[in-house]
């Protein structure tokens, strides 16, 4: 695990302006490396941020084993990872010590979380590169589906206010998070559109596929997002 982390922190820091003239490859540069991420150069130790928000940040709030790819092609596995959706960060959990670190978004392609509670386990993130807003290209999406037509699940989050004074208060008694959730289909070469996941919206948004859909639907129910999902690759081959 100790190497994992050395690795990790290695790896990430290689593609900072912070690490760009560090020898990784010596002890000396690696715990140069780990004094940078401590000073917040790569990474930074969380704080208490969230307390006393209802709600959670996390888009799952456990740590689970993920497998991040870097831009550079390097791939680490088992790495103890959260993705913080309301602050668009990616936490990792530091093996030596237990404490949550804020990783360099900059360096990270994609990730996948391996999530036993759900199904399918692994579940694929990667930048949204599509995105109709050129700064949310950033962002991560969630891929459910990737053929001919890709189905790309967005999540955001916001913070509502607690509102609890005055007569036409909403009696909201703490800052609360909420979740957004946004879908979008798209084909080679096609903006992405936000839609509605739904047996009509997945029509017009793959045509060339309509027919088929409408036949494999008849089959088979469509009605929730595990559902369509599948429904979408019985006939997108």
């Amino acid at each position: 695990m100790k190497q994992l982390f050395l690795a990790l922190v290695g790896l990430i820091c290689a593609e900072t302006a912070v690490c760009q003239n560090n020898n990784l490859n010596s002890s000396a540069n690696i715990q140069e490396n780990l004094n940078s991420i401590a000073k917040g150069s790569a990474g930074m130790t969380m704080d208490n941020r969230y307390e006393g928000v209802t709600g959670t940040p996390y888009l799952v709030p456990r740590w689970l084993a993920a497998t991040v790819t870097t831009r550079q092609k390097q791939v680490l596995e088992a790495v103890p990872l959260k993705y913080d959706v309301l602050g668009q960060h990616l936490l990792m959990r530091d093996p030596l010590k237990g404490d949550s670190m804020v990783l360099d978004d900059n360096a990270v392609a994609s990730f996948v979380l391996n999530d036993l509670s759900r199904v399918p386990e692994k579940r694929t993130f990667r930048r949204f590169l599509e995105a109709p807003n050129p700064a949310q290209s950033r962002e991560f999406v969630e891929v459910l589906h990737q053929g001919k037509y890709t189905i790309l699940k967005q999540y955001n989050k916001e913070i509502q206010k607690a509102n609890y004074k005055g007569a036409y208060g909403a009696d909201r008694r703490s800052d609360d998070i909420q979740d957004r959730i946004t879908y979008y289909v798209l084909g080679a070469g096609k903006a992405a559109i936000p839609t509605k996941l739904n047996l009509k919206a997945l029509q017009t948004a793959a045509p060339d596929l309509a027919a088929a859909l409408k036949e494999e639907a008849s089959k088979r129910p469509s009605r929730s997002e595990s559902d369509l999902v599948a429904l979408l690759q019985a006939v997108d081959k």
